[in-house]
């Protein structure tokens, strides 16, 4: 508001439009058209894209996680053992064997891959 000897003028900004409909009626058109002739390949493409970054993630901590562990026992012969690193490689091997899929034995416990189903014959 700007005001003059004995006026006072209002300058209003000016709104901008509001995109949320068209937005909404996009993804409409996307699911009404494309869905029904590649629902089930978009799926299926989907699905193997996050594998593989869920994959790719695991293979990471897997490589990080198997360094820190050898780094770690490494310190046990130079009286440098830390409880808290060998966790954390521990927790990092946990993590990439769950994500990979990659069975592995640390300590005599398998860690990873896939399980059997726990049934009424598991024991």
């Amino acid at each position: 508001m700007v005001k003059y000897k004995d006026q006072i003028v209002i300058i209003q900004k000016r709104r901008k439009p509001n995109k949320t409909f068209l937005i909404f009626l996009g993804i409409l058109g996307f699911v009404a058209i494309v869905v029904p002739f590649f629902g089930s390949n978009l799926r299926y493409m989907t699905g193997t894209f996050v594998k593989t970054i869920f994959v790719s993630v695991g293979q990471i901590f897997l490589t990080i996680g198997g360094a820190l562990l050898v780094i770690n026992i490494l310190r046990i012969f130079f009286r440098q053992f830390r409880v808290k690193s060998f966790l954390s490689s521990a927790l990092l091997l946990w993590i990439g064997a769950f994500l990979t899929g990659v069975p592995f034995e640390l300590l005599g416990i398998v860690i990873g891959g896939s399980q059997p189903p726990q049934g009424y014959h598991f024991y």
